[in-house]
């Protein structure tokens, strides 16, 4: 018989494996994207979505699919967090069979059209909110647009400051972590980044995001593969594009819940 001592220890490790292979961006950059979209947010629309959400904000409701992962019944949302698009590709195929059963791209797209006209495939109105909220961060995180290979980096092995970690952890919370700021010191630091190109930036579709994401992939985020440990280096050249994706991600998530609620 098993030793408690001994069954804690095989948790924790089966939790740190199951977590560093499912979350997009970490609970913290989700919040900070959630936020920026609330500030972003005309009153009167902010006033409904506040009404339908229940007094919870877009920051907290953001982690939702996250946290929903250890009940089954959700399982089918799992492949939702990502898609693929190879690295010879220019394009998205939404013919293939990972986008027939579902990902980021036709996800969003649906939940946008759901909440246009109130007939809901998964929940309600608030469950479709939380949702968007979330895949609308995740596609704007590069390596949730994988190229197919590496399970969108996790299974790249690499230490971070010198502690075992993955390239992928490394963009969902690693760096956002390393910058030692609370959700909402972040959003002050990152908040108006964009603003002189902000019509220019919500001008633009899911699709769209998604190959920003895959551009960012293949243009230097990954590391030379003779690197041992990411750190000082790796966070000096990238901290600015990964800001940047986290406010893109708030301003878009705003401009789409407006044009659902502004009448």
């Amino acid at each position: 018989m098993e030793k408690p001592f001994v069954k804690i220890i095989i948790l924790i490790v089966a939790c740190a494996l199951f977590s560093s292979n499912v979350f997009a961006w970490g609970a913290k950059g989700h919040r900070i994207i959630g936020e920026i979209a609330r500030r972003h947010l005309d009153p009167k629309v902010l006033k409904k979505i506040d009404k339908i959400l229940q007094g919870e904000s877009l920051a907290m409701c953001s982690t939702w699919m996250d946290h929903i992962k250890s009940n089954d019944s959700f399982d089918h949302m799992y492949a939702w967090h990502y898609c693929t698009i190879a690295d010879n590709k220019t394009t998205y195929e939404d013919g293939t069979e990972e986008a027939k059963n579902g990902d980021v791209i036709i996800t969003i797209e649906r939940l946008i059209r759901e909440l246009s006209s109130k007939n809901f495939t998964d929940g309600d109105e608030r469950m479709a909110i939380r949702m968007l909220t979330h895949l609308i961060g995740d596609i704007h995180q590069p390596l949730h647009v994988g190229n197919g290979e590496d399970r969108g980096g996790n299974d790249l092995k690499i230490k971070w400051f010198e502690k075992n970690s993955n390239l992928h952890r490394i963009w969902d919370s690693e760096i956002i972590d390393y910058q030692d700021l609370s959700y909402t010191e972040y959003t002050n630091w990152i908040n108006h980044i964009g603003d002189d190109n902000i019509e220019i930036y919500q001008n633009s579709n899911v699709r769209e995001w998604a190959l920003e994401s895959k551009e960012i992939r293949m243009t230097g985020l990954y590391p030379d593969e003779n690197s041992i440990s990411l750190g000082y280096d790796y966070n000096y050249n990238h901290i600015e594009t990964l800001n940047l994706r986290l406010y893109l991600a708030g301003v878009r998530l705003a401009h789409v819940l407006t044009a659902i609620y502004k009448n």
